[in-house]
C-alpha cells in the first residue's frame, strides 16, 4: 500500500483495466472520461502509471484470481502507485489481508459510480463540481462501440451465479438520461451504442414497470444515433411490445443475446430460472415472426447438478428446434457463494464433457448454415479497427464479424456497404470487399 500520489496534477497518469462483462466496460468508459476532465494522462495497463483503477469480475474463481493477479501487477509496475480496486471481487479481496495490503482505495459496487470523486477525496484533492460528458469522445475511446449502462443490480437468485449478491438490487438510470446520453454519444462520434446492464431485462421493473418498452420506443423516435444494439436479455422479458419498437427501426440491431441455460423443464426449475421450455420456444416464434432475419446467441451450463440424460436431451433438442447461430457451452463448475454449490448428484466429469462437445458440434453446425447464408450478401458495417495491411474489422447489425480488404483510413468508424465473398467459419468471420458506389 503506497501514500497518497504526490504527482502534479498536470502531470499524472492513469491506467485502467476492467475484467468481465460489458457493465465494468461501460463504467471504465465514464472513469476514462471523467479522468480526462480532470487533466489527467491516460496510459496503457501495462505501463507504468501514476493510478490503476482496477475493476474487478467474480463470475468464477477464476475470474477472481485474474483480478488478484492484475493488482499485484500494478502494483510491481509503479510500487508508489495509488491503486484502486472496485467490482464484483472487490468485497472478497479487500477481506484477503496480503491483498488490502496491496490495494490502496476500494470502492464498493453500490457506490462506483462515483469513484474518480472518491479518489479525488482519497489523494486530499476538493472533488471535481460538475463532470461535462459520461464517456470520452470515439476518437479517445478504447472501442469505437459504447457500451451505456443503463441497469445495475439483480432482482434473480439463480442458484449458480454470485453477482446478484455482489451488484446488489435493480436500479435503472432514468429515460430522459438514457435518451440524453445517447444523443451525446452521438455528438461524440459513436456510430453504435450498446445498451447493457447486469440484468438488462429488468429495466425499470422497481418502478413496477417493464421500462424498455417504452424506453426502445422513445429511443426510435428521440435519438439520433445510427445503431442501438441490445446485450443479453432472459427470454421471459421479451415483450410483444417490445419486439414492435425492435421491429419498426432499422436502428436498433435485428440482434439479441438470450441465456437460456438449460431446455429441461426441471433444470431450469433447480437451477430458480423463471423460463420454461414452452416459453422459450414461445418466445424465440414471436422475435422471428416479426424479424425473420433476427440473429440470435445464447448460454448453456451443461452438466449442472442432477441433470439427467433425458434431461440434456431436452436441451440438445431445444437447441435444435430454435436454430440460434451460436451457443456458448460452459461445462457446470461449482461457484462457492452459490446455492448450487451445495447441491449434490454432480454429473461425472466424462459425462459432462461429452455432453459439451455434442452441443459445441451442434453449435458447429448451426453457426456454419447461418453464417453461409450471407455468402454474396451486401450488409452494412461498422469499421473499427484498421490493420496495418488496410484490413478493416468490424461487425454487422446482425453481429456476424466481418474483415474488409483495402480499406482507407477515412473509413474507421464509419458503416459501410461491403460485400461478402468469403467465409472463415471455425474462426467465425467472413471476408469481404467494399461495395462502393
Amino acid at each position: 500500500m503506497s501514500s497518497p500520489s504526490t504527482v502534479p496534477v498536470a502531470e499524472r497518469s492513469v491506467a485502467f483495466l476492467a475484467l468481465g462483462c460489458r457493465v465494468n466496460q461501460a463504467e471504465e468508459a465514464t472513469y476514462r472520461q471523467h479522468s480526462r476532465e480532470l487533466g489527467w494522462q491516460t496510459v496503457d495497463f501495462k505501463q507504468a502509471a501514476d493510478i490503476y483503477i482496477v475493476n474487478t469480475c467474480a463470475v468464477t474463481l477464476e475470474a477472481e484470481r485474474q483480478s488478484r493477479q492484475m493488482i499485484r501487477q500494478a502494483r510491481s509496475r509503479n510500487p508508489n502507485a495509488t491503486i484502486v480496486v472496485t467490482g464484483c471481487a472487490g468485497r472478497s479481496l479487500q477481506s484477503q489481508a496480503d491483498l488490502a495490503e496491496v490495494a490502496d482505495l476500494f470502492v464498493p459496487n453500490l457506490h462506483k459510480d462515483n469513484l474518480v470523486e472518491q479518489l479525488q477525496q482519497f489523494l486530499g484533492e476538493v472533488p471535481h463540481p460538475q463532470f461535462v460528458h459520461h464517456f470520452p469522445p470515439v476518437e479517445a475511446a478504447r472501442t469505437t462501440r459504447l457500451n451505456l449502462k443503463i441497469t445495475d443490480g439483480c432482482f434473480e437468485s439463480c442458484a449458480f451465479c454470485i453477482i446478484p449478491a455482489r451488484r446488489g438490487t435493480v436500479r435503472s438510470l432514468p429515460e430522459q438520461d438514457v435518451i440524453d446520453r445517447l444523443n451525446d454519444a452521438a455528438d461524440l462520434g459513436y456510430q453504435e451504442v450498446i445498451l447493457t446492464g447486469v440484468h438488462l431485462g429488468a429495466y425499470g421493473h422497481e418502478h413496477g414497470h417493464h421500462g424498455l418498452d417504452s424506453l426502445l420506443e422513445r429511443i426510435v423516435a428521440e435519438t439520433r444515433i445510427p445503431q442501438v444494439r441490445l446485450s443479453s436479455i432472459d427470454p421471459h422479458e421479451i415483450t410483444d411490445r417490445m419486439i414492435a419498437a425492435m421491429a419498426s427501426s432499422e436502428r436498433i440491431c435485428p440482434y439479441l443475446h438470450i441465456p437460456i441455460q438449460s431446455g429441461s423443464d426441471e433444470v431450469l426449475k433447480v437451477m430458480r430460472r423463471r423460463d420454461t421450455r414452452a416459453g422459450i420456444l414461445d418466445t424465440v416464434q414471436r422475435l422471428k415472426a416479426a424479424m425473420p432475419h433476427i440473429a440470435l446467441t445464447t448460454d448453456m451450463i451443461v452438466g449442472f447438478p442432477g441433470e439427467s440424460d433425458d434431461d440434456f436431451a431436452d436441451s440438445y433438442s431445444l437447441m435444435e428446434a430454435i436454430g440460434v447461430h451460436k451457443i456458448h457451452v460452459f461445462p457446470f463448475s461449482t461457484r462457492p457463494g452459490t446455492r448450487a454449490a451445495f447441491m449434490k448428484n454432480h454429473v461425472a466429469p466424462e459425462v459432462k464433457n461429452a455432453r459439451v462437445d455434442a452441443l459445441l458440434a451442434l453449435n458447429h453446425r448451426q453457426k456454419s448454415v447461418w453464417m453461409q447464408q450471407w455468402h454474396g450478401q451486401v450488409v452494412p458495417v461498422l469499421i473499427e479497427t484498421i490493420t496495418s495491411q488496410q484490413v478493416g474489422k468490424g461487425y454487422t447489425p446482425h453481429y456476424l464479424r466481418v474483415h474488409v480488404d483495402n480499406v482507407r483510413p477515412e473509413h474507421w468508424n464509419q458503416i459501410v456497404p461491403v460485400r461478402i465473398h468469403s467465409l472463415d467459419i471455425d474462426n467465425e468471420w467472413a471476408v469481404a470487399a467494399l461495395e462502393e458506389s
